[in-house]
């Protein structure tokens, strides 16, 4: 319900490929239709269901909804009874309304909920407001959106005290909730918010990190809501369950709703799955976390890994710890972080293949390595097998960096036309990763169409 906020090293690879040093973080402007352009995705159809054992997805849904992430167990099943409708507070997030609502369309089409925008405040059940990340992280430092039950907008939460505030177990169904999202961000994240935001607003409370193709996940594989995701809410919305039931009423109509909505699953054997784990949550957690110093979270990330690796079975959880020690390490100790890339990847790959966003997240940083050692042939095929699975799971971040390692692959292998055919590209898809920031980055495409390959303004970008 809290998006919190870290670091996704994929601009690492912008900055590998730039010719000249990074320059300063500036600060962002909100994001205009202009600046927006023709930068966003495209709509495209999702496969519906999910191709593992129902009686897996079954335990999964109850892990989801009734507990929080705190820990706290709720008495019972929370969702919306009749239609939902959804309005947009302002005009700050008016360049945004297209991506809300091709959200709400495959909420109506892939969860079969009836969601809909409303221009009239009064008639809405969740309520979406742009404010700034100062005051965002004022209330919960490291955030970058989070929904609040029982208000309509800032100005009603901001006159509620914590105490007064209405709290997900106060509730026996839901009612109306507050989505804030930053209007300073990049249009990515405010994007992302939306995605993860409004899907949590629905109903799914729990963030659950053994959840390997989900956004109510905190590992950030996953920019917008997945078929699983889908298939969740889908079950939430059964005809068979209401607002209020026991956990234990839920566990018995659960199995029969799933074999009726997603028959991949029928039959299919459930496996032999590693628990949840605090004790990992808590250290990937501090090791994510920008404002803890960075001895902290070293020693962190080096237990996650630990506590990865002991896990029977070891599952993603040892390539996400495995990605973020390689990219905390990567300026003091480069050749270990290229170990833990290429184990992570390895791992990804076995687990999900060569065509998925997870495995794409690693070949990304192989492919930075290989470009800074002069592999060019190696950096551009495992960059170009990953664009594809970046770009069908719409993460700017990721294309423009495996954009940008292709461009500077083919331009050492003398093919200037391809080299500037995907730098232009990479800087478009830089655009709404990263902002337009003070129209640096179109001002490089300019340069770019007139004289040929120029740098690419590198950023660290800050997501949930």
């Amino acid at each position: 319900m809290i998006r919190v906020a870290m670091t996704l090293v994929a601009a690492t690879a912008l900055a590998g490929c730039a010719l000249t040093p990074p320059a300063p973080p500036v600060t962002r402007a909100p994001a205009t239709v202009d600046a927006l352009g023709d930068v966003r995705f495209a709509a495209r159809g999702r496969p519906r269901g999910v191709t593992r054992s129902n009686t897996t997805l079954s335990q999964d849904f109850l892990d989801l909804t009734f507990a929080l992430e705190s820990g706290q167990q709720l008495p019972g099943l929370l969702r919306y009874e009749g239609p939902i409708r959804v309005a947009f507070r302002g005009a700050s997030l008016s360049p945004y309304r297209s991506d809300l609502e091709r959200l709400l369309a495959r909420l109506r089409s892939e969860a079969g909920i009836d969601i809909r925008t409303v221009d009239s405040p009064l008639m809405a059940q969740l309520h979406i407001e742009g404010v700034t990340m100062r005051e965002i992280q004022r209330v919960y430092p490291g955030a970058a959106c989070f929904i609040v039950p029982g208000v309509t907008s800032w100005q009603e939460f901001g006159r509620l005290s914590g105490r007064s505030r209405l709290r997900w177990s106060d509730q026996t169904t839901l009612g109306t909730t507050g989505i804030f999202i930053p209007i300073d961000s990049t249009p990515q994240d405010v994007r992302d918010c939306l995605h993860e935001e409004v899907g949590q607003a629905l109903g799914p409370a729990n963030d659950v990190y053994r959840l390997s193709d989900s956004v109510f996940n905190d590992d950030n594989f996953h920019s917008v809501l997945t078929p699983f995701d889908m298939l969740m809410l889908r079950v939430l919305y059964a005809p068979e369950l209401r607002s209020g039931m026991p956990k234990s009423a839920v566990a018995r109509q659960v199995p029969a709703i799933l074999d009726r909505i997603n028959p991949a699953g029928r039959g299919v054997g459930a496996p032999r799955r590693a628990p949840e784990s605090s004790e990992w949550k808590a250290a990937i957690e501090t090791a994510m976390t920008r404002r803890n110093a960075s001895s902290t979270r070293l020693r962190s990330v080096d237990r996650a890994v630990e506590i990865a690796g002991q896990m029977q079975p070891v599952d993603h959880r040892l390539a996400v710890a495995l990605m973020t020690r390689g990219r905390l390490a990567f300026r003091a100790d480069p050749a270990q972080a290229a170990v833990d890339f290429a184990s992570a990847y390895q791992l990804l790959r076995g687990a999900f293949g060569v065509d998925d966003i997870r495995t794409a997240q690693a070949s990304l940083h192989l492919a930075m390595f290989a470009l800074r050692r002069g592999d060019f042939e190696q950096a551009l095929s495992l960059a170009e097998s990953a664009s594809e699975p970046a770009r069908q799971g719409e993460n700017a971040v990721l294309l423009s960096g495996l954009l940008a390692i292709r461009a500077e692959a083919h331009r050492n292998l003398g093919d200037k036309g391809q080299a500037q055919a995907n730098r232009l590209e990479s800087l478009k898809w830089a655009r709404y990763a990263f902002g337009d920031v003070d129209g640096r980055i179109a001002r490089a495409q300019a340069q770019l169409e007139a004289l040929g390959p120029v740098p690419i303004p590198p950023e660290e970008r800050v997501t949930r």
